[in-house]
């Protein structure tokens, strides 16, 4: 009886297995040749590398707040708007960028005093507009930049923009300066007409003198300014992907100086 019964337990053992079997079977994929199934493989998908190009237009500006950090009088802050373009790798949210950018971006014209002097008792130099300026001299820059910036998407045609990179800024044109001895009513406060140059603009009460040796001069006085200097960038703003292909950037930072701008780009 005994027998009988664990025979009858080891039949029904033997058929629980070859059920289990069975089902477990039914789990297994299996293989197709439609040509629209989904491959059984783990391997993802990188993304996709894309190409573009785009134009950008930017106002850069010095305020005067900054400018009073290296001098003791400024005759004010300097903006301007100048342009440039970029080659752009786009690989998923992040985009790699050879930018190429100019300005022009002269100081206002009138009466600077250097860091640390004191009117009448030092010279002043009084900074010449391009309209006054030998040849209309224009004093700006030239940009060569790479930036990285990463994109978090607000949905589907607005990102979020952020990044930042470092360059090599060109100087162009020239910078030209009387130096004035001042007349003794100017101060640092209230240097005008004192540092004005009397003998060169017309109701000035100062006069040219060749970095305080006396001598008049006939001549205004090129700046020495280094011809190459660093191009720090960082930037925010949003990008708006009216199709697929094309992009229009709202962005602003810093890039040695402050900014704010728009570019329109196209991926091929």
């Amino acid at each position: 009886m005994r027998f009988g019964l664990s025979l009858v337990a080891l039949l029904a053992g033997s058929s629980l297995a070859h059920a289990g079997a069975a089902l477990d079977d039914d789990k297994k994929p299996t293989r197709t040749t439609d040509a629209n199934a989904s491959p059984d493989t783990l391997t993802t998908s990188q993304d996709k590398v894309d190409y573009g190009v785009d134009l950008r237009i930017r106002s850069t500006w010095v305020p005067q707040s900054l400018i009073n950090l290296f001098v003791e009088r400024s005759q004010g802050g300097i903006q301007n708007w100048g342009w440039g373009f970029d080659l752009v790798r786009r690989r998923g949210n992040l985009e790699l960028q050879l930018g190429f950018e100019h300005e022009n971006l002269p100081p206002p014209e009138g009466v600077w005093i250097n860091k640390g002097d004191t009117v009448p008792g030092n010279n002043a130099d009084y900074i010449l507009s391009p309209d006054h300026a030998p040849g209309g001299s224009t004093l700006g820059w030239y940009t060569l930049e790479f930036t990285f910036m990463n994109h978090a998407p607000i949905n589907k045609y607005v990102s979020f923009r952020y990044g930042g990179g470092a360059g090599l800024g060109i100087i162009s044109g020239d910078l030209y300066r009387w130096d004035v001895a001042c007349a003794a009513s100017a101060t640092n406060a209230n240097p005008a007409p004192g540092c004005v140059p009397g003998d060169q603009v017309s109701g000035g009460q100062g006069h040219t003198s060749s970095d305080g040796n006396g001598a008049p001069e006939t001549t205004p006085v090129k700046y020495n300014l280094p011809p190459v200097f660093p191009v720090v960038n960082a930037i925010i703003g949003f990008q708006i992907k009216p199709t697929e292909k094309a992009v229009i950037n709202i962005e602003g930072g810093i890039r040695t100086f402050p900014f704010f701008g728009f570019s329109g780009g196209y991926f091929f």
